[in-house]
């Protein structure tokens, strides 16, 4: 549908137009709300698809906003929002870098009485790749957490991890660092990743183990993000969902952050093809 706004009640959410002289109305949700109302005004062209469903506020009943294609104020003219110029940047992006770090952590978790927990890094796995070419190198270990001499229950039972195991093959921390900072320095790669928690993660690191950064938040890539963007999903999309959606075949979640790095390098693959 595409039309101009005729007015909006920003305490409902919601946009009306007028509509073979009827005035109808569009609700938004929280989602949606919070990152295009702000742009909704009256005179303003909006391009949008609506879902199924109804949402009933009051004694009123709306028609939902699934997505906008396209938010325009005609005056002055400011093109906001433009889901078709916005998936041809993003392919952009993904296409003019030469590697790919795809990198995958298990952490911590707290113990079923911890009051107080900060979790750390016990696992990494990396796939490096040329776009969408050949694995250059791969590896996955476990990571020694900074004090701890024990794993809690819930961490052993989640990573199905024996503890006598982990403990005798984790390395250090500085071992992973220099690893990292030795791939980042001779290839410059975008890290992938799928979702924020790996990012915030790494990020977290850096911190507890008093170490410079060797990444900033632009040399990541959401893989997640791009998905639900690009798709306009409203819920996240597990990764292993992902790579059945794509390739139809199933792929056994181990919680083993080597597996989750390689899946994560086949789901960019095939999204890459998707996008051409």
């Amino acid at each position: 549908m595409r039309k101009i706004i005729w007015s909006i009640d920003a305490y409902k959410k919601v946009f009306y137009m007028i509509i073979e002289g009827r005035k109808i109305g569009f609700y938004l949700s929280n989602r949606l709300a919070k990152t295009f109302f702000m742009y909704l005004r009256k005179g303003v062209l909006v391009d949008f698809e609506i879902s199924p469903k109804m949402k009933k506020i009051g004694k009123f009943s709306f028609y939902q906003v699934s997505h906008f294609n396209q938010i325009i104020s005609l005056n002055p003219f400011i093109i906001h929002y433009d889901l078709t110029h916005m998936r041809n940047d993003m392919r952009q992006v993904l296409e003019s870098n030469k590697y790919f770090l795809f990198i995958d952590f298990e952490m911590t978790m707290p113990g079923y009485h911890d009051q107080q927990f900060f979790p750390e890094i016990i696992q990494v796995g990396y796939v490096l790749s040329e776009a969408q070419g050949n694995i250059i190198q791969q590896d996955g270990y476990y990571v020694l957490p900074k004090e701890k001499l024990t794993l809690s229950k819930r961490t052993k039972k989640f990573l199905n991890l024996d503890e006598d195991k982990f403990f005798a093959e984790a390395v250090q921390f500085d071992i992973y660092y220099k690893k990292l900072a030795k791939i980042i320095k001779k290839y410059n790669p975008k890290l992938v990743v799928w979702g924020k928690n790996d990012l915030t993660a790494m990020n977290d690191s850096y911190i507890l183990h008093e170490k410079e950064k060797l990444t900033v938040d632009t040399d990541f890539i959401d893989l997640l993000k791009l998905h639900k963007d690009y798709f306009n999903l409203k819920d996240d999309l597990g990764l292993f969902k992902a790579y059945k959606t794509y390739y139809d075949v199933d792929f056994d979640q181990a919680h083993d952050a080597k597996d989750d790095a390689l899946v994560t390098k086949y789901v960019f693959d095939a999204f890459v093809n998707y996008m051409k």
